[in-house]
């Protein structure tokens, strides 16, 4: 008996080879699709590749820095049984801390790799030498600040910022790697120029008046003596509406007449985000300059909406992460 299966003369019948060859063809587009788009840094000028590496190996010296600086002061992280990631953590829960967080989520803000996402996607949406970034860095996310900076400081991009001391829990909350002190650190060790144009004690109402009476006044002491080291003021506001005012005097006179082209949110201060429930509609990333928030409770993202400066939010870096491929 003839098998059906076996070729005649040992040559497949032709439809049976044209489908061959056509599930080969469709196999290589799969393969090739999977390859498109190249990643970001293969699309931009070499030059502006080099300088996103070489702000990634600025983060990973600020780690360095910064784990040798808590192990000869004896502040170790809690989480420092995690490895690099864990250089910008602190503790779960130390008077200076405002609210909740996540230990995950704060691993994830201490790649590395944010480093040279964000000078990538800085010059991808516009940024050039001399430009000016104003930025609210609080201590909730130290990792991304340290990004950040590092990512503008690679593109000669002037960074801004009104830095706190207060943050969520495993944020920057322990006295003497506060964010402020941080950068102050980074600094001395010049590793990072300094982006701090002014410090507030943060949390509610930028006066820390969600902690205790003991945290305040640590988070004052603090501010006050990171406000000399840093020859910077120290804002303190009297209303809500005060705090978003003085933010924006400060990075007005800190910009020097040039108009300030992008800013940034890292971490939840409450006069950057504002009490609004408008800024929770927005997504994290990148954002045009369009208002989106009418209302007397809006803070300095809102204001800077209005005059049609793009906006970069830190906060969900979970989502942010998968989507510019960190994780």
């Amino acid at each position: 008996m003839t098998d059906p299966f076996r070729p005649r003369g040992g040559i497949w019948p032709v439809r049976l080879g044209a489908l061959a060859i056509a599930a080969g063809a469709a196999l290589a587009l799969a393969l090739a699709a999977s390859a498109w788009p190249p990643p970001l840094i293969d699309r931009v000028p070499r030059d502006i590749a080099d300088r996103a590496r070489a702000a990634e190996t600025t983060m990973v010296r600020a780690a360095q820095v910064i784990r040798q600086a808590r192990r000869a002061e004896g502040v170790e992280s809690e989480a420092a049984g995690r490895g690099a990631t864990a250089s910008f953590i602190g503790a779960e829960l130390t008077p200076l801390t405002t609210t909740l967080g996540s230990l995950e989520a704060k691993h994830v803000a201490n790649s590395p790799r944010w480093a040279s996402a964000l000078a990538l996607r800085l010059h991808e949406s516009g940024l050039r030498p001399g430009d000016v970034t104003a930025a609210s860095l609080s201590g909730s996310f130290p990792g991304l600040n340290v990004a950040l900076a590092a990512a503008c400081q690679s593109l000669g991009v002037k960074l801004v910022a009104v830095s706190s001391v207060t943050a969520s829990s495993w944020g920057a909350n322990q006295p003497g790697f506060t964010w402020p002190e941080i950068e102050l650190r980074l600094v001395k060790a010049d590793v990072l120029r300094q982006a701090t144009i002014a410090v507030t004690v943060g949390g509610a109402g930028d006066r820390a008046r969600d902690l205790e009476p003991e945290g305040r006044t640590q988070a004052e002491r603090i501010a006050q003596t990171v406000s000399e080291a840093m020859r910077v003021p120290v804002l303190e506001p009297t209303s809500f509406e005060d705090a978003v005012a003085l933010r924006l005097t400060a990075y007005a006179r800190a910009s020097g007449g040039r108009p300030i082209r992008l800013y940034a949110n890292v971490g939840g201060t409450e006069a950057s985000l504002g009490r609004s429930s408008s800024v929770l509609r927005l997504r994290n990333g990148f954002l045009p300059g369009v208002p989106f928030d009418f209302s007397r409770d809006r803070g300095v993202m809102a204001r800077f909406a209005e005059r049609g400066v793009r906006l970069l939010t830190l906060l969900n870096v979970r989502d942010l992460a998968v989507r510019w491929g960190i994780l």
